[in-house]
């Protein structure tokens, strides 16, 4: 009870000081969770590990999590680890370590060949799970999505 009335107070932080209504999303193992624009549409994507993606009203951005367990990770996260995500692409940014509520892990900006897609990855450790949030929309709208992928990156929350 004490960690939902704190997700609501966040909610209503993080809500009120960008200007976006969040609603609250919880993997199906309750293991982590975020807040995602209450307007965005949610998809589950096949696969293994299955991923769930939210989708701006206007189709231009997307955000993307999926969930990897029982991973052999060394006690310092490999900064190749979000590169492995974008094959293709060139990162824009260094590698920042970085933490969050329950987590240690990576994060980075990436472009496509073309400079037409940007993303934000996070790849976010607890114990041997790592989940990866890819936050992603075409370069010259990106500015419009910042405040919205940031507020979604700093609510995310790992363990049980």
């Amino acid at each position: 009870m004490k960690m939902l009335v704190g997700l609501i107070m966040t909610a209503a932080v993080v809500s009120s000081a960008a200007g976006i209504d969040l609603r609250q999303w919880q993997s199906p193992d309750k293991f982590y969770l975020f807040l995602v624009p209450a307007d965005w549409e949610e998809t589950k994507q096949p696969g293994e590990p299955p991923s769930f993606a939210f989708n701006s009203p206007d189709g231009k951005a997307e955000i993307r999590i999926s969930a990897a367990y029982g991973l052999k990770l060394p006690e310092k996260l490999p900064d190749e680890l979000l590169d492995l995500a974008f094959p293709n692409e060139k990162g824009l940014t260094e590698i920042a370590h970085i933490r969050g509520s329950g987590w240690d892990g990576l994060r980075r900006d990436y472009v496509d060949a073309a400079q037409t897609q940007r993303w934000t990855s996070i790849a976010a450790r607890n114990g041997s799970t790592v989940i990866l949030i890819t936050m992603s929309a075409p370069t010259m709208a990106f500015a419009e999505f910042e405040k919205t992928f940031k507020s979604v990156a700093e609510s995310l929350k790992l363990g049980k």
